[in-house]
């Protein structure tokens, strides 16, 4: 069941009464565990089966690591449960592109092997498989670390595992942010409904209109002959794709995230503002903040040797300081795994080089490095297309077509008025959403200065507010998954 679909809302409209109406929170967590199990067998009902044994895992290491003083025992309960969750998230994600790659290997010795497929083997990817993995490992090693004691309470690990709204695409929450939440008690707020349902809305309305209303131009772009673009069809394409893939997945967080205010629950938000930043450190304090603040921790801090925080908050941009060695090690290797996380191909892996090659700029150079504080308006203008730019290999076909067209950027000879490739129309709409994102976010800003009063503040969200429900009713289709559905 897509989150973009009549039959979400309906299930929403079901659960949410049923939910509150239930009296203890016992009960409201066994209806949240169903609910999810349910929500996720509608896709492939056997792989729901895999979660549930992938978190009772991880809810019996946890337990034997904090029932034990013995580093050993500890370490080994710990090395269990990375590996299990680990081997599952290569085993269905990794298999084919690992095997491909000894393939070249062995064609260039000579040694012709078949593919995998023509072996009978045929994978497919669990929905969700590297959000949940994540998520699970992060309860595990925060026992470890005596960040938090296990819960003794297997529904309610279960629930923060499988809660729907989280379960295919994020955030990538930790057990101390959900758990203490779903075994409270909670009290129905009409605000909190109110809230959670303006979410939704929004997130729908990011997708269905802006997404969905972007993706026909940004598949025309990349299914053109690389050579057939000049410079600036190039840079048309990939602002297109930077807006697109934000309002899809920025769009499915305020989904989640407004689907669980309605329960009751908060959670943090995962975007804000991303294409505001003035340094790549500060985007990445801004995109896919539980994923970036979940790298920081659990990976980059101890490569760098330095203190983990505890909170999904902050992003990956945070600053450290350690070695410079160690630390551009670090940061060169924490960004080639993730950007293999994003997908099994040496695109992602291109994508996530890019953003450290980035960074490692800034850090370099002095001048770019006190750039955003001494001219924040020009420092904006200058990381905002090396941001676009970094948007070509993730939605590139294949390596030579991300490298081709990023050629075209540097290439002098690129740059022509004649000749261009993708329709004008696409290029008028590249600059109305750049402009239209920058009034919102001015008027968003103003408004607690703004001098109309309360009411009409009041007035113009609820009107704003029915005017994007309108938009979904009229766009509302399951045709297109959300983007991160596939990582």
């Amino acid at each position: 069941m897509l989150f973009n679909s009549w039959g979400y809302l309906l299930f929403l409209l079901l659960v949410v009464p049923l939910h509150w109406s239930l009296g203890g929170p016992r009960l409201r967590l066994w209806l949240l565990v169903a609910a999810s199990i349910g929500f996720y067998s509608m896709w492939r009902w056997e792989f729901s089966l895999l979660v549930l044994f992938s978190a009772c895992v991880d809810y019996v290491a946890a337990g034997r690591i904090a029932a034990s003083e013995s580093p050993g025992i500890r370490r080994r309960w710990l090395a269990a449960s990375l590996g299990v969750n680990l081997g599952l998230l290569v085993a269905f994600k990794y298999t084919y592109f690992i095997y491909d790659n000894v393939r070249l290997l062995a064609s260039a010795g000579g040694t012709d092997l078949p593919a995998l497929q023509d072996l009978g083997l045929r994978i497919v990817l669990p929905l969700g498989i590297s959000f949940y993995t994540f998520q699970t490992i992060s309860y595990t090693i925060d026992v470890y670390r005596r960040v938090i004691p296990p819960t003794r309470s297997l529904v309610s690990f279960l629930c923060y595992v499988t809660f729907w709204p989280q379960l295919i695409a994020g955030p990538v929450l930790r057990a101390g942010e959900v758990i203490p939440q779903l075994e409270a008690r909670r009290i129905f707020r009409a605000r909190d409904l109110w809230l959670g349902f303006g979410l939704v809305v929004v997130g729908l309305f990011k997708k269905v209109v802006l997404a969905d209303g972007l993706a026909p131009m940004v598949d025309d772009a990349f299914a053109r002959d690389p050579a057939d673009l000049n410079a600036l069809d190039v840079w048309v394409a990939a602002f297109l794709f930077g807006f697109q893939i934000y309002f899809d997945f920025s769009g499915y967080s305020d989904v989640a995230i407004g689907s669980a205010r309605m329960l009751g629950l908060v959670f943090p938000r995962n975007f804000d503002w991303p294409y505001l930043a003035t340094s790549p450190r500060e985007f990445w304090t801004r995109w896919h903040i539980s994923l970036s603040s979940w790298i920081r921790d659990y990976l980059y801090a101890p490569l760098t040797g330095r203190p983990f925080h505890t909170r999904s908050v902050g992003g990956i941009g945070e600053a450290t300081r350690s070695d410079p060695s160690r630390r551009h090690t670090a940061l060169l290797l924490t960004w080639f795994i993730m950007g293999l996380w994003h997908g099994a191909a040496w695109t992602f892996a291109v994508w996530g080089l890019y953003h450290a090659a980035l960074i490692l700029l800034y850090r370099a150079v002095p001048v770019l490095a006190a750039f955003p504080e001494r001219r924040p308006r020009l420092a904006w203008m200058l990381l905002l297309p090396l941001t676009m730019a970094g948007w070509i290999p993730f939605r590139a076909q294949s390596l030579e077509q991300a490298l081709t067209l990023m050629g075209h950027l540097i290439d002098p000879r690129a740059y022509r008025i004649a000749g261009h490739a993708v329709p004008l129309g696409a290029y008028l709409w590249a600059g109305i959403v750049l402009a239209a994102m920058l009034a919102i976010h001015a008027i968003l800003r103003r408004d607690h200065r703004s001098p109309f009063p309360a009411w009409a503040r009041s007035v113009a969200a609820t009107a704003a507010t029915a005017v994007m429900v309108c938009a979904i009713l009229v766009c509302l289709r399951a045709a297109k998954q959300f983007i991160y559905f596939q990582f």
